[in-house]
């Protein structure tokens, strides 16, 4: 922004005043809570954090300080499921999703996400995938993508999915999917293939390489990802399947997911999945995460994302369809501290740090710590948003965005 900036509760941010910005805030979750805590901000990351960095506020004209009212400092929301382009294919013509606003991220409190292709591969494309990308990142959004798709042999960028990992700074693993009666990917050599690629990739770029595997409803469920684990001996942490919040009345995934995390592997929940949003064939994402920590899964091989973009059925039952929006992944975050009850400390991780852990940005995602980027989300004493602010800089805030 390029005004003065405000959170929406009378504290004003000035734009670029000072190259250094020390937050003083009354209550802080990096994703722990850490209680009151200073917090030094200059180039885009988090310089340093304490009790009391008072020192640095003397500092005429390079420290601009901001002192915090009632409420929660928290690490920025990392979304690894989204649809940048939109989705819905699947669901025929009148259920394409339009693409999705750097501005619905960024009063999500997402400051870093993932896009992916979604079951159309013909007119939304790789190519238009990165663009997209590129285009939120200049808006201020962190941004990744995954190469492949749905269906197998896996579409690219360059001439693999291998080196699509290793020459594309945006390409972070690959998609593909399991369980899925419109690709229903039986070649497992095909499949294996893709997973010797990623191997090397990983290898090859020191990044996390993430085979991001759809979930259909078929009742082979996760066999195939088993067989993978135990046939070749791939890492199952490399590994994350995601819409694992299959209805277990239905679909065996649900407990399959239960026994791969405690093997070592990741389940992912989508937040959109579930009779809350018109598909009662889900298990809502709340009392998915839950189920699995009653069933002994630990806390760091959860996480959640919000399937953004693509479609579900429209609200009242008269039909059509609505794009999720990425603010699903906050509210569910919100209904996990709260009407879960596990509070903000234990619920934060399953959108943050473990998040980044999976995609290869720890130390830099995913926590309020020195060194790392100052992405940081402000919720006031009502449990809102009130502000955002991606790499330093502030990119949303509820007053001004009510006074639009």
């Amino acid at each position: 922004m390029s005004r003065g900036d405000r959170h929406g509760l009378g504290i004003v941010m000035s734009a670029g005043a000072a190259p250094l910005r020390l937050l003083r805030a009354p209550e802080v979750f990096a994703p722990a809570a850490i209680g009151s805590q200073e917090i030094l901000i200059g180039g885009g990351r988090i310089l340093a954090i304490g009790p009391d960095l008072a020192a640095t506020a003397t500092l005429p004209g390079l420290v601009e300080v901001v002192r915090l009212p009632a409420g929660k400092l928290v690490p920025g929301l990392i979304d690894q499921h989204v649809h940048f382009i939109g989705g819905g294919e699947g669901d025929g013509p009148h259920a394409r999703m339009p693409e999705l606003s750097f501005e619905a991220f960024a009063s999500a409190g997402v400051t870093t996400a993932v896009g992916l292709l979604g079951s159309e591969i013909e007119a939304k494309t790789l190519p238009l995938l990165l663009r997209k990308a590129h285009e939120l990142d200049r808006a201020g959004l962190t941004s990744f993508i995954y190469s492949g798709a749905m269906a197998l042999p896996a579409p690219c960028l360059t001439q693999s999915v291998r080196s699509d990992i290793v020459l594309v700074d945006k390409v972070i693993g690959a998609k593909s999917a399991i369980a899925e009666r419109a690709f229903p990917n039986l070649d497992f050599p095909g499949f294996a293939a893709l997973a010797g690629e990623l191997a090397q990739a990983k290898a090859m770029s020191g990044k996390a390489a993430v085979l991001h595997l759809h979930v259909g409803r078929l009742q082979s469920g996760l066999t195939t990802l088993f067989d993978l684990v135990e046939s070749m001996d791939f890492p199952p942490a490399q590994a994350v399947p995601t819409h694992v919040n299959r209805s277990p009345d239905g679909s065996p995934v649900f407990e399959q997911g239960i026994r791969f995390a405690n093997a070592g592997g990741i389940i992912d929940f989508t937040c959109c999945l579930g009779p809350r949003d018109g598909i009662p064939a889900g298990l809502d994402a709340v009392e998915a995460v839950q189920r699995a920590l009653d069933a002994g899964v630990p806390e760091d091989r959860i996480t959640l994302s919000s399937d953004a973009g693509v479609a579900v059925p429209a609200a009242g039952g008269q039909g059509g369809f609505v794009a999720v929006p990425p603010s699903i992944l906050f509210r569910d975050l919100k209904r996990l501290a709260t009407e879960g009850g596990l509070g903000w400390a234990q619920a934060l991780p399953f959108v943050t740090s473990n998040v980044a852990r999976v995609l290869g940005l720890a130390g830099r995602k995913g926590g309020i710590a020195p060194g790392m980027d100052a992405d940081l989300v402000f919720i006031g004493e009502d449990d809102r948003i009130a502000w955002v602010m991606s790499s330093g800089r502030l990119v949303f805030s509820r007053a001004d965005d009510a006074n639009q």
